[in-house]
């Protein structure tokens, strides 16, 4: 009896260290900036809550008749898909046992197509064992996508492939069970698009021109030779949006002839091109089409600041009916629709919220809330983005969109500058899951469309020709005096963020401008640019005219030298401050090796750096294991250089690492 209670006491202090240590490991460090220290700030959401969410639920898809209902859901960690009916409230049926890499629903039949394993699967929720699953695969390929899904029965799918050559897609078609491979079309060395009939046959393709502008070709059937359409300057933006319907003006975006982007009409006959809708100050962004054989347009969008819409059919009208609330801006995607677009699920967010899922009957124009994601219990501790500009050191306007900590006045804040990747890419109003986690920390977050950027027109984007390091890096700093200037950040304590581009344009802050940041978060960046330019990957052989605008010709001895002297590598040992690297180890567009050699001549230069590279990862974080890993490091690394708070360990950094 004794023996057990002095067992029983011992078990009762370790159980009570053990709890007061996990206790302390788990608490939340409170920020040491003086502006957050003064602060009355919303609560601190964990990390785990952020990204590694087990209640969360996504990606509703509706069946082809609407009846039944497929979305993710998470079971111990594990990405499962779940399954109901139409008017349910409750999944009839789980799916689980593989990690799953996407899914659909049939065209036209109630069973679900899988990608998981390697494999494609076809699956009967009526017969949803694992042995019962059908394997429809295309045969014959190692890399492939479907390009065409089936309408009937007896349609084949049409499969792209570079197997035969990296750089260039030939054109297959396969039954529907992935067996029959037969060549469709061969790419002659130029065509890098096509789009398809109803039939599945090629009538529109697009050719690379010598001067690295674009030819575009029609015919009107298989047996017809192809004729010349229009063609597309190397500066040009021009796409065709759909194959054309017997009669019926093509659709397409273009800035010919103009500096922005507008929706156009083409006559099939003539290349005539007709404007159909355009913005004085944006691109068009976004076309939306509902119903798989559509070959109009639903709606448009233009962001200028906060989405604007122009809708072109009943269908179109009544999807923004259902969607918008009044004036408040909206951030919306839509997840997946029928066939015939009359059933459409839609991810929708409001200002300082996070998502909700709706299923529209746009037949009955009926709205139906699914689901949503479980963050959105947290939405009184999200932060407001708001869009906002500034006149760059040569007066050209740059846009930016700015999120603030949530509830506290935005004065002398400890600040990040985001530089997003591309260049050729373009921040727009949206929720965004970094971004709140960065403000929820105490920071002032404020991402920037520097020159180069798209979304702007053409000559926004030719501005950045040329001028990495230069005109571009400017933009950069300007954005960070612009907080600066505005009272809204603390100078003596900001740092810069990006990936890829934006990694590249990160370090560079800290090697051209050292001093102005105190801290860098360089991702999966090219970290030398002359290197990267000579290894490019094989698959970008026909845009590289593109990437040669922005950043020369590493053939051109000349242009070769200005990469090497622009590139932080060659200047590590300017850095004044602390950087923080990640990379993946199976990027393919930008190798880790850049990051590695970074980080060994900052060390050689006595510079403060870590280095953490992500098995398992490549051009960008997909997983929730690398997710947690990676906000735990910034949180940190943040807090220690630039004062915000961290939430410190979390008991999900155990299970990431465990369950890596």
């Amino acid at each position: 009896m004794r023996l057990l209670r002095i067992v029983g006491f011992i078990l009762a202090v370790v159980t009570s260290a053990a709890l007061g240590a996990y206790s302390y490991f788990l608490r939340d460090e409170a920020p040491t900036h003086p502006s957050l220290t003064r602060a009355i700030l919303a609560p601190l959401v964990p990390v785990r809550d952020f990204f590694a969410n087990t209640g969360a639920e996504w990606e509703y898809k509706p069946s082809h008749d609407g009846r039944l209902l497929a979305w993710y859901g998470v079971d111990w960690t594990k990405t499962v898909i779940r399954i109901k009916r139409s008017g349910e409230s409750r999944p009839f049926l789980t799916l689980s046992g593989v990690e799953f890499d996407d899914f659909r629903w049939h065209p036209y039949n109630n069973k679900l197509i899988v990608a998981a394993e390697g494999r494609l699967w076809q699956i009967d929720p009526a017969k949803p064992a694992h042995d019962q699953w059908t394997d429809i695969t295309p045969r014959g390929f190692q890399n492939w996508r479907i390009v065409s899904a089936a309408s009937e029965p007896n349609d084949r799918l049409v499969v792209a492939s570079n197997d035969r050559d990296p750089a260039l897609l030939d054109l297959y078609t396969v039954r529907q069970d992935g067996g029959g491979k037969q060549l469709l079309e061969k790419n002659e060395g130029k065509s890098f698009d096509w789009w398809l009939d109803r039939s599945g046959v090629p009538v529109i393709r697009v050719d690379r021109l010598e001067d690295g502008g674009a030819q575009f070709l029609i015919r009107d059937s298989a047996s017809d030779p192809w004729r010349t359409l229009t063609k597309a300057g190397a500066s040009d933006t021009f796409a065709i949006l759909y194959a054309p319907a017997a009669g019926k003006p093509i659709y397409a975006i273009s800035d010919r002839g103009r500096d922005r982007i507008a929706l156009v009409t083409i006559d099939p006959q003539t290349g005539a091109e007709t404007v159909v809708a355009e913005h004085p100050k944006v691109d068009a962004r976004k076309d939306v089409t509902l119903a798989d054989q559509a070959t109009e347009p639903d709606f448009v969008t233009f962001e200028d600041g906060y989405t604007q819409y122009r809708s072109f059919t009943p269908a179109g009208k009544m999807f923004l009916k259902l969607l918008l609330d009044g004036d408040n801006p909206v951030d919306f995607n839509v997840i997946a629709s029928s066939p015939d677009g009359r059933f459409v699920t839609v991810a929708r967010s409001w200002r300082e919220q996070s998502f909700e899922y709706f299923l529209y009957d746009l037949e009955k124009g009926e709205s139906t809330k699914i689901g949503e994601y479980d963050f959105r219990r947290h939405k009184d501790a999200l932060a407001e983005t708001r869009p906002v500009s500034f006149k760059a050191r040569d007066g050209l306007e740059i846009p930016a969109f700015l999120t603030l900590p949530h509830g506290i006045e935005p004065k002398n804040l400890p600040a990040i500058v985001i530089i997003h990747g591309g260049p050729a890419q373009q921040e727009v109003w949206a929720y965004n899951h970094d971004y709140q986690f960065l403000a929820n920390r105490g920071y002032a977050v404020l991402a920037v469309n520097f020159r180069g950027s798209t979304g702007y027109g053409k000559n926004f984007r030719a501005a950045g020709y040329g001028q990495f390091g230069k005109a571009m890096q400017d933009d950069i700093v300007d954005a960070a005096n612009w907080l600066v200037g505005e009272g809204i950040a603390d100078k003596a304590n900001m740092a810069v963020m990006g990936g890829s581009y934006g990694g590249y344009s990160a370090a560079l802050a800290m090697t051209r401008d050292p001093g102005l940041f105190k801290a860098a978060i360089v991702e999966y960046g090219v970290t030398d640019i002359a290197y990267q330019m000579q290894n490019n990957p094989f698959s970008w052989g026909l845009h590289l005219d593109e990437v040669k605008r922005y950043f020369g010709d590493p053939n051109n001895k000349a242009d070769l030298d200005e990469m090497r002297q622009r590139s932080p590598l060659t200047h590590a040992a300017n850095v004044q401050g602390a950087i923080l690297i990640t990379a993946g180890k199976e990027d393919r567009i930008v190798g880790f090796e850049q990051s590695e050699e970074f980080e060994r001549a900052l060390k050689a230069a006595g510079k403060d750096v870590t280095g953490v590279y992500f098995e398992k990862e490549g051009h960008g974080y997909n997983r929730w294991q690398t997710k947690v890993k990676r906000a735990r490091l910034i949180e940190d690394f943040l807090a220690k250089h630039l004062g915000g708070r961290t939430g410190s360990f979390d008991y999900t950094e155990l299970a990431a690492e465990y369950l890596n």
